[in-house]
């Protein structure tokens, strides 16, 4: 029997996806054929309820309040962050320094300047992994639609959709969260959030829109605040957007994403249609097979 190489992971944000993470550490063992098993040694959350509430699912982690305990672990290879999107600059940029390969949520800044600060951080550390988490690109229906692509058995690519869509803002009493307030999201409401899930798919086969026409919508305007009283929901619930690909009258074709957080009727619904001269190749949104 090969020997398992275990990659000692620290965690930094301890909130839903955190938790996710460590679920999916948790379930490696279902995982068959692999030399390789993530462990996580260190988590760090400056709520301590969060921050308790994950030391007791994962016993014997190394538990702070401070990332820097995460970052200055010499036993921390890796570290995976899920923050809110105004950290991400500052903690992102901290772990590449820091010596650790980054596995970290969308988006990459909270903005173009912060982006582009991180990027330069990432390549100034070429020997460190850098990746961004999303699932989607992983399922077979996925997996089979990217091979056609680039086999090139679709033909000429006439039309593209892609899209990520749920309800869970759908109740106008939730209570509102740092999502709903640029300060921490960023202007680009679910754009930020959501858009990469869209945008994954369709960038990985190199269709890099030249130009966008943006759909906005803010359905729900107030939520009820931390005392209960109405504040203002500042960033966009759901965003169409409507790109054009291609470089010449031959090649282009349009490119839709959606992304929504208000779709009633969906939980998590991803899909992906990609209609060509030769063929068309559709994500069916149930069992995410093609």
């Amino acid at each position: 029997m090969s020997t398992v190489r275990t990659i000692k992971f620290g965690v930094i944000g301890c909130g839903l996806m955190g938790r996710e993470f460590a679920s999916a550490a948790a379930r490696w063992n279902h995982l068959v054929g692999l030399d390789f098993a993530p462990r996580i040694v260190a988590a760090a959350d400056p709520n301590s309820a969060t921050l308790d509430r994950f030391e007791n699912c994962v016993p014997g982690v190394r538990a702070s309040a401070d990332h820097l305990a995460v970052l200055e672990d010499p036993e921390v290879e890796a570290v995976y962050i899920a923050v809110p999107h105004n950290l991400h600059e500052e903690l992102y940029t901290a772990a590449l320094q820091a010596g650790k390969h980054l596995m970290a949520e969308k988006p990459f800044g909270i903005g173009r300047g912060a982006n582009e600060r991180i990027m330069r951080a990432v390549r100034a550390h070429p020997h460190l992994l850098v990746r961004c988490s999303s699932e989607f690109p992983f399922y077979p229906g996925a997996q089979r639609i990217a091979a056609l692509i680039r086999e090139g058995a679709l033909g000429r690519v006439l039309e593209v959709r892609s899209g990520l869509l749920h309800s869970s803002d759908l109740d106008p009493s939730k209570p509102i969260n740092w999502k709903r307030q640029i300060d921490f999201n960023g202007e680009y409401g679910c754009m930020g959030d959501l858009g990469m899930h869209a945008a994954h798919m369709p960038l990985r086969a190199g269709w890099m829109p030249r130009d966008v026409r943006a759909l906005l919508t803010k359905i729900v305007r107030e939520r009820p605040g931390p005392d209960g009283s109405p504040m203002p929901c500042e960033t966009w619930d759901n965003a169409v957007l409507a790109c054009m690909v291609g470089d010449s009258p031959e090649t282009e074709f349009p490119l839709l994403l959606e992304m929504k957080r208000i779709a009633p009727g969906h939980t998590n619904t991803w899909f992906l249609e990609v209609y060509g001269t030769a063929a068309s190749a559709v994500l069916d949104p149930i069992s995410q097979d093609a």
